[in-house]
């Protein structure tokens, strides 16, 4: 009996620390920059030596507690297809949605200096693709998944910056013949340096 007492106070004492309190919590609002790199995808008129980095920028928000949190990411590459490798692609972009769950290092211990953080989730991939004679013109809503991590520091109470990578990539299995001949695809990583607003 001793022992279920003392592992039900452990479990209790335990989810307490990790349940954000709602003083803890608070919002933050990151735009950002980087590149997009790394690309690979199945796209027959996009040959493997055209995926160069690219820059990219967008922004999330994200409610963030003591330990754990929600955010909503979006992010855009424009001419993600586009290069000297590539002459028939005329215009091209990718933008990302993505609804992430947060785990950061508990606040009380990254009052005073950087918080590590990992974030992963799934949404949608919207890809454009343009060829110069005209004759393909791709719009593809896919499903999407993503994983990173970074960190975040605040040079005052309101105002920080934020490094973060992360890797995303279509979970889709449809096929179109003629464009992609195995199931349509594009993963590529994003790095990216945010100025963090705490709300």
């Amino acid at each position: 009996m001793r022992w279920r007492v003392a592992v039900s106070t452990f479990a209790a004492a335990t989810l307490l620390l990790c349940v954000p309190r709602t003083d803890a919590a608070e919002w933050q609002f990151k735009p950002f920059v980087g590149a997009e790199y790394g690309a690979d995808t199945t796209y027959a008129i996009v040959p493997a030596s055209s995926l160069h980095p690219h820059f990219t920028f967008g922004g999330n928000g994200t409610w963030l507690g003591e330990i754990f949190g929600l955010e909503g990411d979006f992010g855009h590459t424009h001419a993600v297809f586009n290069s000297p490798d590539a002459p028939f692609v005329a215009d091209s972009g990718v933008t990302t949605l993505t609804g992430n769950v947060v785990v950061a290092m508990p606040r009380r211990l990254a009052e005073y200096t950087l918080r590590p953080y990992i974030v992963g989730g799934a949404g949608m991939m919207h890809i454009r693709l343009d060829d110069t004679p005209g004759i393909i013109q791709l719009r593809r809503n896919l499903q999407a998944m993503d994983l990173g991590g970074g960190v975040t520091g605040f040079l005052t109470r309101r105002v920080g910056v934020s490094w973060d990578v992360r890797y995303f990539r279509s979970i889709d299995r449809t096929v179109e013949n003629g464009v992609s001949f195995t199931s349509e695809h594009l993963s590529f990583w994003r790095a990216s340096m945010a100025l963090a607003i705490r709300l």
